[in-house]
């Protein structure tokens, strides 16, 4: 498989449209697996299938055979990083941005409202989003059984029938899951600080 593989990356390196394509195709579900491990945005799926294969493109062509590398690890690496780095750059809006000619006042100071909670709901929306992303992280099973437990009220009874798994291994699911969104979430906290 390797074999054929490196003959169809030497071909695509000399330009044969037909190879290419072939290590685009084959290279396809790496790209999805990279986007709902490391970035994944329903909204953006389509441009980010795009920017992994423009990554794939230019991996082929700087891929050097001669430094000891997998062409496979390197695109996986640079699949990574490229959705991480997605995830850092996303743009937010900051309450606290300078606005109007003489930048003096902030966004912050615009918000008027009678209801004294509006900054409270704003944070915990964000808060919200927050764990959200963090939930959306999580390794499939995790996922289903959070979301089953505490968005849907399943019980744990429920959730082994749904899913067909053993009681204590719900549990179990459950309990690491939690302890991977309050590492998640503690690191997030200690970035704002």
């Amino acid at each position: 498989m390797y074999d054929e593989f490196n003959k169809l990356l030497e071909e695509a390196k000399n330009g044969d449209v037909t190879s290419l394509e072939q290590i685009l195709l084959d290279l396809h579900p790496l790209i999805i697996s990279s986007i709902k491990r490391y970035y994944y945005r329903v909204d953006l799926f389509d441009d980010l299938i795009q920017d992994g294969r423009i990554v794939i493109l230019e991996c082929i062509n700087n891929y050097d055979h001669s430094k000891g590398v997998y062409f496979l690890g390197y695109v996986k690496t640079m699949l990574r990083y490229l959705y991480i780095n997605k995830h850092k750059t996303v743009a937010t809006l900051s309450l606290n941005k300078k606005i109007g000619n003489d930048e003096e006042d902030e966004l912050i100071d615009l918000l008027e409202s009678k209801d004294d909670g509006l900054l409270e709901r704003i944070i915990k929306y964000e808060n919200n989003q927050v764990i959200r992303q963090a939930i959306l992280r999580l390794p499939m099973r995790q996922r289903q059984v959070i979301i089953s437990f505490f968005c849907e009220g399943l019980t744990i009874s429920q959730i082994s029938q749904r899913y067909n798994i053993a009681y204590r291994t719900v549990v179990n699911v459950k309990t690491a899951a939690l302890k991977t969104l309050r590492r998640s979430l503690a690191l997030l906290d200690n970035k704002k600080k």
